[in-house]
């Protein structure tokens, strides 16, 4: 069974140095030197999966610099990213407009997630898509916990358990593979009121048209 339809069957209970990911100011974000994917065409280089649920997209590689990216389906849903980590959200009902850490990321460094638990406190600006005022939070602190547990198939489980005013409990979930160290699916939080997201990382594109995407607004 892919590791994709595992993740589809599981409940989907979630929980995103500054990485100053605002979507409401890409240029800000991505700064002088980013680089700019062209979209026309068919999908070309890494993609990620997205669900949400059961509908899911494939969201094609628009910008980068660094470990610093920015994915769009063809329904318009935008994800930025720092790592695997996402840090901001476009065309959903609730968009993570920016996500700041206070210190270092420990998904960065997942090797010594297998060593011992981590906390980490980030600060995140929340909008709903109306983007009126009274659907703005902004500086909402998270505090989170990190540890890893064995999972199947010479996977580790990293879960991200986060605090936050007014959000209750918040998980996330990373799956990594131990011989590589690389995450290759997460399922995190964008968000109150909406669904997590559940990403497959490091996917190759195929040309194929997604049967259903996450809804634009």
């Amino acid at each position: 069974m892919r590791l994709t339809a595992l993740l589809l069957l599981l409940p989907l209970a979630a929980c995103g140095t500054d990485s100053g990911a605002s979507l409401l100011d890409t240029g800000r974000w991505f700064g002088g030197g980013a680089a700019v994917v062209e979209e026309e065409g068919e999908p070309e280089g890494p993609i990620l999966r997205l669900a949400q649920g059961r509908r899911g997209a494939d969201a094609r590689l628009i910008a980068q610099q660094g470990e610093r990216r920015m994915w769009r389906t063809r329904a318009g849903v935008v994800v930025a990213t720092d790592g695997v980590r996402v840090v901001a959200t476009s065309g959903l009902p609730m968009m993570v407009t920016a996500t700041r850490f206070d210190g270092p990321d420990p998904l960065a460094e997942p090797a010594t997630l297998l060593q011992r638990s981590a906390d980490a406190r980030r600060v995140v600006d929340l909008m709903t898509a109306s983007r009126e005022p009274e659907g703005m939070r902004f500086g909402v602190t998270l505090q989170c916990r990190l540890v890893s547990r064995p999972a199947e198939n010479d996977l580790v489980l990293i879960v991200e358990t986060c605090q936050g005013a007014g959000l209750g409990r918040i998980r996330n979930r990373f799956w990594l593979e131990r011989e590589s160290l690389a995450i290759q699916a997460s399922e995190q939080w964008v968000g109150p009121g909406v669904a997590p997201l559940t990403i497959e990382h490091n996917v190759a594109a195929v040309a194929e048209e997604p049967t259903t995407a996450p809804a634009a607004n």
